[in-house]
């Protein structure tokens, strides 16, 4: 499994932060019941606090990479976090007296490096014969190529997770062997314990990612 994480968090959990605390070995398990899933890559970035946003998303993302690394198949991977104050043309356009379009000052926030790092990742894996079956949880078209070649390269199975909604044309042109799409009630039912304890102690879910609308669950350690 290859999770583009900031794709994830865009499309299904941003908004939602009852969703945020989600244990990637429980979803697995419930979206694909039937296979064994030996490996979970997930792809993301440090994020930093950017004015105007929560400051703490970069301390809460931190606790959740913390309770992701007490899951024995998840490796992490990390692109970087980037937010560039940049001039961009107004929309809708609006003409200076010169005729050249007017431009404002933006701040403009990406993420770099994670998709090339996941489209990599399952190239590489797929040549090498590590799996059976490659399933990529994005809706994200920029990885055709990558799922082609390890269709037709490799010769391996290809799966779709799409996190909410419809699926990319292009991603569907590849023609993908097994597609599933992540229901919000999946996220919920795929959440971490409240309280987890690795190495380092015991450590809890961010106070700002609890709801009265998620399900309770008995507290409980975790391996580490």
């Amino acid at each position: 499994m290859y999770i583009d994480g900031f794709n994830l968090f865009r499309r299904a959990l941003q908004g939602h932060d009852e969703r945020k605390w989600l244990d990637l070995e429980a979803l697995c398990m419930r979206l694909l019941p039937g296979y064994d899933v030996g490996q979970i890559r997930y792809f993301t970035a440090r994020v930093r606090h950017v004015e105007g946003n929560d400051p703490r998303a970069p301390q809460n993302q931190e606790r959740y990479l913390r309770a992701l690394g007490t899951l024995p198949s998840v490796s992490l991977h990390f692109g970087t976090f980037r937010a560039d104050k940049r001039w961009m043309a107004m929309s809708p356009i609006e003409l200076e007296d010169s005729g050249r379009p007017r431009r404002v000052r933006v701040r403009k926030i990406e993420e770099k490096g994670t998709d090339v790092s996941l489209a990599a990742h399952m190239v590489s894996d797929a040549m090498r014969g590590v799996a059976d079956a490659y399933f990529l949880l994005s809706n994200d078209s920029d990885f055709v190529e990558a799922l082609r070649i390890v269709r037709e390269r490799a010769g391996a199975e290809i799966g779709l997770i799409v996190p909410g909604g419809k699926a990319a044309r292009g991603l569907l042109d590849v023609g993908i062997d097994e597609m599933r799409v992540v229901r919000p009630h999946v996220l919920l039912e795929s959440q971490f314990p409240d309280r987890i304890v690795d190495e380092s102690g015991a450590f809890r879910r961010p106070p700002s990612w609890r709801s009265a609308e998620a399900p309770l669950r008995r507290e409980g350690p975790r391996a580490g």
